[in-house]
């Protein structure tokens, strides 16, 4: 059999503390890890509010796993969720049917280039503080020098005459 690439987004209880989410977290590597599977991507999104109460409970958080293996390990995967009593929902895509070891390197490779991209697309909100620091310097000397000076100000409404 070949190996294939699977997506699982886990839902669990919102009631656990962060050593029982890290130690959820372990006993979930460790059960890829077993079946020989690679792990391509994890994200863990957090407590999130849940569209609609899934065991009386109306937060929940999530993971999501983005993992190569044999369909064995899916498989694996899936009865170890669907025993823990931890999990209320769980979802596993099958990504790519034949996913070897040179796609694997292809698709980590793309995900790190993706995420420096953004790192470097991320600049600060707003003007730079020193762009800032002058505007507000030319305000002051504006203000200073022409007692008439006024900064724009919202038009006064209207009223309609009778």
């Amino acid at each position: 059999m070949r190996a294939r690439r699977y997506e699982t987004l886990i839902l669990t209880s919102p009631n656990l503390g962060k050593p029982e989410l890290s130690s959820f977290k372990a006993k979930i590597d460790g059960i890829l890890a077993n079946g020989q599977g690679q792990i391509v991507r994890f994200e863990d999104w957090g407590r999130r509010r849940l569209a609609y109460p899934v065991k009386k409970e109306i937060y929940g958080n999530y993971f999501l796993y983005d993992y190569q293996g044999l369909p064995a390990l899916a498989s694996e995967l899936e009865r170890n969720l669907k025993i823990d009593e931890q999990v209320f929902k769980f979802l596993t895509l099958v990504l790519e049917k034949d996913f070897d070891d040179r796609r694997y390197e292809e698709t980590v490779a793309q995900l790190a280039k993706e995420a420096q991209k953004k790192e470097g697309e991320k600049a600060p909100a707003g003007p730079a503080p020193d762009v800032l620091k002058e505007y507000m310097a030319d305000v002051a000397d504006a203000s200073d020098s022409n007692p008439d000076f006024v900064e724009d100000q919202p038009p006064e409404p209207e009223t309609p005459n009778s």
